[in-house]
């Protein structure tokens, strides 16, 4: 289990100061949460988060990026980004996405990666916190017009776990890459802490 947060790689985009990260470090240990694996150095990368299931999942998510002062942004639904929240969803890195709309996504979010030198992307596959029997392959379709290696990333709550599994770097099919993430998953979630 990492007991301390190691140093990210060089290629890992950043923002934030010392300040931010004190204060993401301290949510999670104060939350009483762990980190496990590492974060992968990529310039261009996806972290496929699982399960969905709480609204914590956001406060983790956010305690992770500062602890880490990771320069990330993640989809959520339209709707959070009305006043009062949509401010601070923006400033957390959010972009709005309405799900009820054919909006060409998979090439937006392709043009938002060859545009950047670096960009860290966060998806939660499931697509919301209400348990579903399919995960949408979106994030693993984004990755493969990105070229952009994907980390998939366990929030375990009977464990207190985040886990970064191995990173999936071979993007070019979304079945298998929803695959290897679904597998992570069932893996990272039986995890004992």
């Amino acid at each position: 289990m990492t007991k301390e947060w190691p140093e990210l790689g060089s290629r890992v985009s950043r923002r934030g100061n010392r300040f931010t990260q004190w204060v993401g470090r301290t949510v999670i240990r104060t939350m009483g949460w762990r980190l496990d694996g590492e974060f992968p150095d990529r310039a261009k990368l996806i972290v496929a988060v699982a399960p969905h299931t709480s609204n914590i999942d956001f406060v983790l998510a956010a305690a992770v990026i500062w602890g880490y002062r990771l320069n990330a942004r993640f989809l959520a639904k339209h709707t959070l980004f009305k006043f009062p929240l949509g401010s601070i969803m923006r400033l957390f890195g959010g972009i709005p996405v309405d799900r009820r709309s054919n909006q060409g996504l998979v090439a937006q979010m392709a043009a938002h990666f060859d545009a950047s030198d670096g960009l860290i992307l966060g998806i939660t596959p499931e697509g919301t916190r209400s348990r579903v029997r399919e995960w949408r392959k979106g994030f693993a379709q984004i990755a493969a017009a990105a070229n952009a290696s994907v980390v998939p990333t366990i929030v375990n709550y009977e464990t207190r776990v985040v886990s970064f599994a191995p990173v999936i770097d071979a993007v070019d099919d979304p079945d298998a890459t929803l695959a290897a993430v679904k597998a992570a998953a069932a893996i990272g979630v039986g995890r004992a802490g």
